[in-house]
């Protein structure tokens, strides 16, 4: 009995924990081919983001090379890479956009991994996705708490990819009274700010943000509003999906954005399926081959259109189906060797009750003879 009974729970485990378990392996697995097999494009953003983690930690200020403009707090989260190769980053933003887009979504979102947007991630090597999507990540694993205020600080490395989503979790958070994730995020935000006071100046040189791809220095805040509005109206079904909301919206209200700033779009078609991921691929690259080819002439255009087809096609499916979905096979199998092992616990019980009975009776038979 005590056999079948540890069978169950370590079935049990293996149920709960079998999705999980194969995205760390996979992680492990994609970073290290990558990393065996990747060629940098451009080094710039990498030597930008490594001088300055190296600055401080030889006691200066991180943005006394010049040219870092994240936020205090994000060099904190950067110091683990600060004598890692480029290969490294490279390979490490990968493993993130397949582990993390795998386990909150469904197989297909792989093949964004040939999005022009990714693509242009992985040719800047632009640390955007290991604080974004590291923060998306912790954000839609845990929902209260020490969790989600790290996930803020993570998010809010890239305010201008996740303000709007920030400032939506933020009132359901007001809400739902998570006062420890406001402390956190409070104490890591102003904390660091005061250390590093210098990052002030560094965006006040509005020299650096002459050019952006998203919609509101292009088209205005009246094109702008209309554009939000159609999205409001295609996803006015799925508008309790706050999160995948905020991130629609950034690439149409932020000030500043380039084009590897909306990987975060290609988070939200995570659930989408292969038709629907298929669809949005191959209508990008259409997008990209149209208004990409001259340089810093209508990226804004491609990304405005490949923001309106992910308001379309992204579902607006809650974070438990979404991390919790998995093939009908694996869940089919899950079900059965459940419940297989608990039929056989429960036949064991019922023979032994049954045995117990038998001899019960048969002890009182004999009493009455007597």
């Amino acid at each position: 009995m005590q056999t079948i009974e540890n069978d169950i729970s370590s079935n049990d485990f293996w149920s709960s924990h079998k999705r999980s378990l194969f995205t760390i392996v996979l992680f492990i697995v994609i970073f290290f081919v990558a990393r065996a097999f990747i060629q940098p494009i451009n080094d710039h953003d990498y030597t930008t983001a490594v001088d300055s983690v190296q600055s401080f930690l030889n006691g200066k200020s991180p943005y006394a090379p010049g040219h870092f403009n994240m936020p205090p707090w994000s060099i904190f989260f950067l110091v683990p890479l600060a004598y890692q190769p480029i290969q490294s980053w490279l390979a490490l933003n990968i493993a993130l956009f397949v582990a993390i887009n795998f386990e909150l979504g469904k197989p297909s979102a792989l093949l964004l991994l040939v999005h022009p947007i990714f693509i242009t991630l992985f040719a800047a090597a632009n640390p955007e996705w290991l604080v974004v999507g590291s923060g998306l990540w912790l954000l839609y694993r845990t929902e209260k708490g020490v969790g989600r205020g790290m996930a803020w600080l993570l998010l809010a490395c890239k305010p201008q990819t996740t303000f709007i989503l920030l400032v939506i979790d933020g009132w359901k958070a007001y809400r739902e009274r998570d006062w420890i994730a406001f402390a956190l995020a409070a104490v890591g935000a102003i904390g660091s700010t005061i250390l590093f006071p210098q990052f002030f100046e560094r965006i006040s040189d509005t020299s650096q943000f002459v050019w952006s791809v998203s919609a509101l220095p292009n088209i205005g805040v009246i094109g702008c509003a209309a554009v939000t509005a159609f999205i409001l109206l295609v996803r006015r079904n799925r508008l309790d999906d706050g999160r995948t909301l905020g991130l629609l919206l950034a690439p149409i209200w932020s000030p500043y954005m380039l084009e590897y700033s909306c990987t975060a779009l290609l988070f939200t078609m995570r659930g989408a399926g292969w038709l629907r991921t298929s669809l949005y691929l191959v209508l990008s690259i259409g997008l990209a081959a149209l208004f990409w080819r001259d340089f810093h002439v209508a990226e804004a255009t491609g990304i405005l259109g490949m923001t309106l087809l992910a308001a379309i096609l992204a579902p607006g499916l809650p974070k438990k189906d979404l991390a919790a979905e998995e093939s009908d096979v694996w869940a089919f199998s899950q079900r059965t060797d459940s419940d297989l092992l608990r039929a056989k616990a429960a036949q064991v019980n019922q023979g032994k009750g049954e045995m117990v009975s038998s001899q019960e009776a048969k002890v009182s038979g004999d009493k009455t003879d007597e």
